[in-house]
């Protein structure tokens, strides 16, 4: 009706930075990752100001890790009591007990990336090393904690894993799926690269 309408939902990141090297991850194909994240005062008044135009959820994805961000507790807790919704996607390697105890019970969803179902494949995939990384289990240790306390609280959060599959992933496809079991999450999902021109 040429009325200016708000966003349903917003898909953004509180800082580019992450630990995780991803071999399918497109934020590499653009400019370098820089370590700054928005300040939490910054972080909160985009919030109200979301609120104020209409805009009813936020998604923690895109470019970064946003566990990394210094405002990422307090932006999901004054999401919350703003009444916007709020989901994050994480490789959970920083989504420890002390931050899943203070953002869960305020999370409409929570999505971990896991590049494989194998650890040796994890660490490949994720940490771009021939060699295994602690980073699984770490990764594995929160995830378990996060489907604890959902469980422990009743909450109504979603969890799930997500692997990115690409051809030479082929092999981790079951081990994923097995994993996605062992771990109790809600889902366990594969999702469909897409390349860039170069392959």
């Amino acid at each position: 009706n040429g009325k200016k309408i708000a966003p349903v939902s917003v898909d953004m990141a509180l800082t580019r930075a992450c630990g995780a090297m991803c071999s399918f991850c497109y934020a590499i194909l653009q400019e370098p990752q820089e370590r700054a994240s928005i300040k939490t005062t910054d972080a909160l008044n985009l919030l109200d100001d979301f609120s104020e135009v209409g805009v009813k959820a936020v998604s923690l994805v895109s470019d970064g890790e946003s566990t990394l961000s210094k405002a990422y507790v307090p932006f999901i807790q004054h999401a919350s009591k703003i009444g916007i919704d709020v989901g994050n996607a994480t490789n959970g390697w920083e989504f420890e007990k002390e931050k899943i105890d203070q953002v869960l019970p305020f999370l409409t969803w929570v999505r971990f990336t896991v590049g494989a179902g194998s650890p040796e494949g994890y660490s490949k995939i994720m940490f771009k090393s021939k060699e295994y990384t602690e980073v699984f289990d770490r990764a594995m240790k929160n995830i378990r904690y996060a489907v604890e306390l959902k469980k422990k609280l009743n909450l109504n959060v979603t969890l799930g894993i997500q692997m990115v599959l690409m051809p030479d992933f082929k092999n981790e496809i079951m081990p994923f799926a097995k994993l996605a079991v062992d771990l109790g999450v809600d889902y366990g999902v594969i999702k469909h690269c897409s390349d860039d021109e170069f392959g």
